[in-house]
């Protein structure tokens, strides 16, 4: 055998497939699944079971639309949160300088 064989293996969708619910991210749809029933079935007005619907119906379509741009956006944007809004392209003589141990 002088020539290398290839060797590939088939990865299955399911398993680079973002975990979704109702086409939103899975623990966001849940908390608003859960706060549209504290509305719905705690609270026991009309006025807000109607809030709690319009609440469910209007969240989980944003929710869906954000998990359009990017399935996992709460977790990048939390982490996009701790970083500087800019980073210039060039080094600055005013940084700080790191303390040796």
């Amino acid at each position: 055998m002088d020539e290398q064989d290839d060797i590939s293996a088939p990865i299955h969708g399911s398993l680079n497939r973002p975990l979704l619910m109702l086409g939103g991210e899975r623990t966001l749809v849940l908390a608003l699944m859960t706060l549209a029933g504290v509305f719905v079935f705690s609270l026991a007005k009309l006025w807000a079971a109607g809030l709690g619907i319009g609440l469910w119906v209007l969240g989980t379509w944003a929710l869906s639309r954000a998990a359009l741009f990017d399935p996992q956006l709460s977790k990048t944007g939390r982490r996009s949160l701790a970083f500087k809004r800019f980073y210039p392209g060039r080094a600055t003589p005013f940084g700080k300088s790191r303390e040796w141990k």
